[in-house]
């Protein structure tokens, strides 16, 4: 009823909007004051365009998109730090061939354009990154501190190298960007339906222009401040066994090895401070320096209820049979899925396994099984630090920018494993209930303190990475009164530096393990000698008991230094954190050069249609060195390195036919490229021993051979604008070779199964698809309806993994085939509204392929010594977001919105012939609500 009340409100809140003729025309007129405005919003440097409201800000990036050589979409601010979205990922989705997800914070993320994750950021046009990656976290600089963020789909020769699906640039404000001084402060209050928190958020902006004696000075002071209380919650059914092997032995059934909840909660902290100088020396030079600091900090926990039903034990005392049944091989005493073996002349044959065909149950109910309860606690935090500085120089048709800049990120991480677990009399599972399970325990075992015993193993991780970039560039452009219109050359060097040490210690539990064989061995928490706050009540699970919450080891005593060594103690374990492992230690260096040359081209073919369009091409060289260390017995260490040197070269075209004043048609041509995450070209393997007998242990390697993945694309657009409104259809196509994809596969080393992950390049990928997009306001309406407007966009993605990769011909991983966006506007009288709603169709969310869980076989793939692909899909969801704002003066403004208002999920399942939409997992996305106001001076 919730929802559905949020859901009229907007609604008719945006009704009420539309037919108020009334609001604002105290003074007569149809527009509100707009004088003051006008002096303090903030504009482009070459031209006069004031940017204020959605239909401004929507007619601005209209005219972006227009004007290009290339093929962009833009999002402009309504106003002084005011994105049409309350972050850059929100705003992000509702462009064209852009989607995204909810990430464990409840926050959008994973931004991807056109399916691929593989996006170049900057910022005022300098590449920016989050410490070892290649990718920047876009939640790192709020929306509150941009200007507008442009988004480029296609290479050009001038663009910086590294996004192989785009470039995102975020402009932040500039002063040179206002006419005159402004002050703006901003407040909200932003409230979660999940967590029941109201947490604040702030900014505050602040510009001036002089004249002085020696040429005009500007200067711009941004600060953002805010924090969110999250929680998630995911109800997992986790792999699938066979019942047919210990404790069970009966035959028949495939059901999950653990029955997982997992409630996630913590709170983020965000800073984030901006700043730029621009000095107008003379009427040809300008110079400015600019930065920016950004901080985010995240503290909370992952909390488990995990009943395992293979423990030692465990009975099954009832069963619904269903219907979903899959023909699979199945390890022998064991129940998983066989692995290959390879013997010392290198011939692979599988583990003994048995040919069943096993069916899901639609219900089981479970006598004496464990619930391992289990904390997984992290405190992390990222800092990124940007200074900048440059010459702009104009006289005539030369045109010239020098620009250098330093950044540095650094990101720390503690996270702290505890287990706890207690045996329950009987648990009910309901394998789908709406999309997800449900889980059923008598009683109210899990609320109490009795019983609980110390479980597995005490595990530390710590983490430091730390990332390098200086960059410097020069372009020079000069225009020419020819066919041949203008001529750039540039060339850039970047020196890339990253390093991270990380320590794993995984402790087992003294004594016993319940579920195990061993419970006679096992110690009670109460027996421990832990004190009483090592407890505390967890948050809720939505799927158990309806909501139910469980004791798990308390986050805040295994994040204090007093608790944890508390814990360490009981661990025989010495004080103190751990020093980092030298094995598990890389750095890496990076240098490239690069240089461009691009001619731009215009004629007139004739009256009225003329042709113009840009050729070019960039040279690339980058050199890199790899270094980890190994170990050489006896506690020493070898080091190991890796040095590649590549040469790229990287061709672009584009002609645009314009017809009239009214009608574009594009062509485009472009080869770009996406260098490797330092990460994944480490040359060590690192591995994670489980003490949990029913967690696969794990193991992550890189390989130093990774090669850079290289697109070549083809674009065409047709594009119609009209007054107030525009009409665009795009078409693309991308051949991607190299493809780099991360997945498991078991390893057995020193006889212990080792489910590592390893990136490799693929081969070949194809990405092909079609882009929709109009947005329209009805001017010709009477009165108060004439500021209603729609916008819309919709986007086909059609996509495969080509080759002999064990995923070809699956999609690639997180492409929706479908995207669309409808939204419903308006903007009269000092009152401006949204209501949108984002859908995107199912995709392949996680490839499971080195997951022990058992999968589908034909009678043709059954015997192949093989370990076919195994994946997920996440299904089709939406989201309706709404705002509402209205302008009180000319100075103050005050706004109502809400995210998610239908409190939409996320969900996966697996997909396979006789073995269709079976549950894996479902997570509860949050729904927001806000209210804001903003003052101008």
């Amino acid at each position: 009823m919730k929802k559905q009340t949020g859901f009229s409100a907007a609604v008719s809140v945006f009704a009420l909007v539309a037919s108020a003729p009334a609001w604002g025309q105290s003074t007569g007129t149809t527009e509100a004051p707009a004088a003051d405005a006008a002096a303090a919003a903030p504009q482009e440097a070459d031209d006069a365009i004031v940017v204020t409201g959605i239909r401004r800000s929507l007619e601005r990036a209209a005219d972006i998109k227009r004007d290009s050589v290339q093929v962009v979409d833009a999002i402009v601010a309504q106003d002084i730090g005011k994105l049409p979205d309350p972050t850059t990922a929100a705003a992000l989705q509702r462009v064209p061939g852009v989607q995204v997800s909810v990430n464990r914070n409840n926050e959008l993320g994973d931004v991807r354009v056109r399916g691929l994750p593989d996006v170049l950021t900057t910022v005022n046009g300098r590449e920016v990154f989050s410490t070892i990656g290649r990718n920047f976290d876009l939640q790192d600089m709020p929306a509150e501190a941009l200007s507008r963020v442009n988004v480029f789909k296609s290479q050009t020769a001038d663009l910086t190298e590294g996004g192989l699906a785009g470039v995102i640039d975020l402009q932040l404000n500039r002063p040179f960007n206002f006419k005159d001084p402004a002050v703006v402060l901003a407040g909200r209050a932003n409230y979660g339906d999940r967590v029941d928190k109201i947490n604040p958020q702030f900014s505050l902006l602040a510009t001036d222009r002089w004249d002085t004696g020696i040429g005009e000075i500007g200067a711009l002071i941004n600060g953002t401040y805010s924090k969110s209380d999250y929680y998630r919650a995911t109800t997992v059914l986790f792999q699938r066994r066979s019942t047919n092997t210990a404790p069970f032995n009966r035959p028949g059934y495939v059901i999950p090895g653990i029955l997982q909840n997992f409630p996630q909660q913590g709170f983020i902290e965000r800073h984030q401070l901006n700043g730029a100088l621009q000095w107008q020396a003379s009427p040809s030079l300008e110079a400015y320096v600019e930065g920016f600091y950004t901080y985010f900090r995240d503290r909370g926990s992952r909390n488990g209820a995990n009943i395992q039903p293979f423990t030692t034990g465990t009975t099954i005392t009832s069963v619904t049979p269903g219907d979903s049944c899959i023909q699979t091989r199945v390890r022998r005493n064991n129940g998983n899925n066989p692995v290959i073996q390879t013997d010392a002349a290198g011939n692979q044959t599988l583990t003994p396994y048995d040919k069943v065909e096993l069916c899901q149950p639609e219900s089981m109910t479970f006598a004496n099984l464990v619930s391992n309860q289990t904390t997984q606690a992290r405190d992390l935090n990222q800092r990124n630090k940007q200074f900048a500085g440059g010459l702009k120089y104009e006289e005539g048709a030369l045109n010239a920018v020098f620009d250098v800049a330093y950044q540095t990120s650094k990101y720390k991480l503690q996270n702290i494993t505890s287990d706890i677990g207690k045996r329950l009399p009987s648990l009910t599972v309901t394998m789908d209930v709406d999309g997800h399970a449900e889980y059923t325990v008598p009683g109210d075992a899990l609320l109490s303190r009795d019983g609980l015993y110390i479980r597995n193993a005490l595990i530390q991780n710590f983490t430091e990475n730390r990332g390098k970039l200086f960059q410097a560039k020069g372009d020079v452009d000069y225009d020419l009164d020819s066919f041949l219109s203008n001529i750039a050359v540039g060339v850039r060097y970047a020196h890339r530096s990253a390093e991270e040490q990380s320590v794993n210690l995984n402790t087992a539990t003294p004594g016993g393990n319940i579920g195990t064989g061993n419970d006679a061995a096992a110690v009670l928490v109460a027996n421990t000698g832990l004190p009483e706050d090592f407890l505390t009540l967890g948050s809720r699970a939505p799927d158990l008991n309806g909501g139910s919450r469980f004791y798990i080891p308390n986050p805040d005593f295994l994040l204090s230094e007093e608790g944890l060594d508390a814990a360490r103690a009981y661990f025989r374990l010495p004080a103190g954190r751990p020093a980092y492992d030298p094995g598990r230690a890389f750095d890496a260096t990076e240098d490239s050069i690069a240089g461009y040359v691009q001619g731009k081209y215009e004629a007139e073919l004739s009256n009225g249609i003329t042709l113009d369009g840009v050729v070019g091409a960039r040279y690339i060289r980058t050199s890199r060195t790899i270094g980890t260390n190994v170990p050489a017995g006896g506690g020493a260490f070898d080091r190991l390195t890796a040095k590649t040197i590549d040469h790229d070269w990287l061709p672009n075209a584009t002609a645009r036919f314009r017809i009239g004043d009214d009608i574009q048609i594009r062509f485009g041509y472009a080869k770009s490229l996406r260098r490797p995450n330092f990460a994944s070209l480490n040359p060590a393997i690192t591995l994670n021993q489980s003490n949990n007998p029913l967690v696969q242990s794990t193991g992550n390697a890189g390989n130093p051979d990774l090669k850079a993945q290289k697109s070549e694309s083809l674009d065409a657009t047709f594009e119609y604008y009209f007054p107030s409104g525009y009409i665009a259809v795009a078409g693309y196509y991308r051949d991607i070779s190299d493809r780099v994809i991360t997945s498991g596969a078991v390893e057995t080393i020193d006889g212990v199964d080792y489910s590592v992950s390893r990136p490799r390049n693929v081969g070949q990928a194809t990405l092909k698809g079609i882009e929709l997009s109009t947005q329209y306001f009805f001017d010709f309406l009477p009165g108060a309806l004439s500021g209603l407007g729609v916008q819309g966009a919709f986007t086909l993605a059609d996509s495969k993994v080509g080759g002999d990769d064990p995923l070809a011909g699956y999609p690639l991983q997180g492409v929706s085939k479908y995207n669309y966006t409808v939204g419903l506007l308006y903007e009269k009288s000092g009152v401006s509204a949204r209501l949108v709603y984002t859908y995107r169709s199912k995709y392949l969310s996680l490839d499971a392929s080195g997951e022990p869980t058992l999968r589908p076989f034909t009678d043709e793939t059954i015997d192949v010594v093989a370990v076919p692909a195994l994946v997920t899909y996440a299904r089709g969801a939406g989201r309706l977001d709404f705002n509402i704002g209205y302008d009180i003066t000319d100075k103050i403004r005050v706004d109502v919105g809400g995210t998610n208002i239908l409190g939409n999920n996320t969900s996966t399942y697996y997909d396979y012939p006789g073995y269709t939409n079976i549950n894996n997992e479902m997570a509860y996305d949050e729904t927001t609500w806000s209210a804001g106001v903003r003052f101008k001076f």
